[in-house]
């Protein structure tokens, strides 16, 4: 299974976080240009899909849309009940749920895309970017600061700077630590 793209959207659709992980070497002005239309499309096609889920869904049960499979991929989804939504982009491969025990029970036992969501969010997005001092919800700075133009945490404009936190690399690793994850 390869992980190609992560993205963490706020209730409006804002982008909070993305990182792509698999691609084709291009220009950053190219790069930029093409996450941030993959940006729009992937949050418009969940907003869609989960209002679809929601008028399909019996009344009395919760709505609730955890993957979406294409021809081109599979795009794995978890919301929170604060609105944020984090979908992971991965290919068609076959998909692991179970694979027993991990080393030194640093991750739930359970490797499925849902469970690994749920950490991602729980133990990696609130310990490392809402649990910040310097976090103030709607103020997180979404592109990168040019190199060597700003080193705080938190520029000029008060907007909060997720690089300047630990969850890139948090993440990072949990990703890689899943059986199912192959970076190309």
């Amino acid at each position: 299974m390869t992980v190609h793209a992560i993205h963490i959207f706020d209730r409006k659709g804002k982008t909070l976080f993305t990182k792509r992980y698999t691609g084709k070497k291009q220009t950053a002005a190219q790069d930029a240009e093409l996450i941030a239309e993959q940006r729009k499309l992937i949050f418009g096609m969940l907003f869609s899909l989960r209002e679809l889920v929601g008028s399909l869904t019996p009344e009395g049960k919760t709505p609730s849309l955890h993957s979406v499979k294409t021809g081109a991929g599979t795009l794995h989804c978890y919301e929170t009940l604060s609105g944020i939504r984090i979908a992971l982009y991965t290919n068609n491969k076959p998909i692991m749920t179970m694979l027993g025990g991990r080393s030194k029970g640093e991750h739930p036992k359970d490797t499925s895309f849902q469970t690994a969501l749920k950490y991602i969010y729980s133990e990696i997005w609130v310990e490392c970017v809402v649990r910040s001092p310097l976090y103030r919800p709607g103020d997180i700075q979404v592109d990168p600061q040019p190199a060597g133009e700003s080193t705080s945490s938190a520029d000029e404009s008060g907007r909060f700077d997720i690089k300047s936190t630990n969850f890139e690399s948090r993440l990072d690793a949990y990703l890689t630590s899943m059986p199912w994850f192959k970076e190309i």
